[in-house]
């Protein structure tokens, strides 16, 4: 597995992160990051387009609204599916402390895991940026 600690379940890995803030000082956290292989993210986008496609072809009874729907579901399951061939790397979970307000909670991340970003501490609203700490590779 590439950086941070191996976790106990397959695919599953624990990475550590250094929040700053307005003041400059960092602190800790970590996030639990899903790992998909080539296999698994074609069965994800094969998953998700079956499901608004089947999604279309059921709203193809609806009178007037299969106008909209039918076409917006065949759209956006393409799109979905093509978003989930492309994610390699998911976060599932991420905590840390706040270092301007002190408050260990639970973050928002984007849902493809990418450092740097930017964050908002849920606590005091604001602009955190999640970087990687030192000598720790994505």
């Amino acid at each position: 597995m590439k950086g941070g600690r191996p976790a106990s379940v397959r695919g599953l890995r624990d990475q550590p992160f250094a929040l700053s803030g307005f003041g400059g000082a960092l602190t800790a956290g970590s996030a639990t990051v899903r790992e998909f292989d080539r296999d698994e993210r074609w069965r994800r986008a094969l998953t998700a387009l079956g499901k608004w496609w089947g999604a279309a072809v059921l709203c193809v009874f609806i009178p007037v609204a299969h106008l909209i729907l039918v076409p917006g579901f065949l759209i956006y399951g393409a799109w979905e599916s093509w978003a989930r061939v492309q994610t390699a790397e998911l976060v599932m979970d991420a905590r840390g402390q706040c270092p301007d307000c002190g408050e260990v909670q639970q973050l928002e991340l984007a849902p493809r895991w990418q450092a740097p970003q930017a964050v908002t501490c849920p606590a005091c609203h604001r602009g955190l940026t999640l970087t990687l700490p030192p000598g720790a590779a994505s």
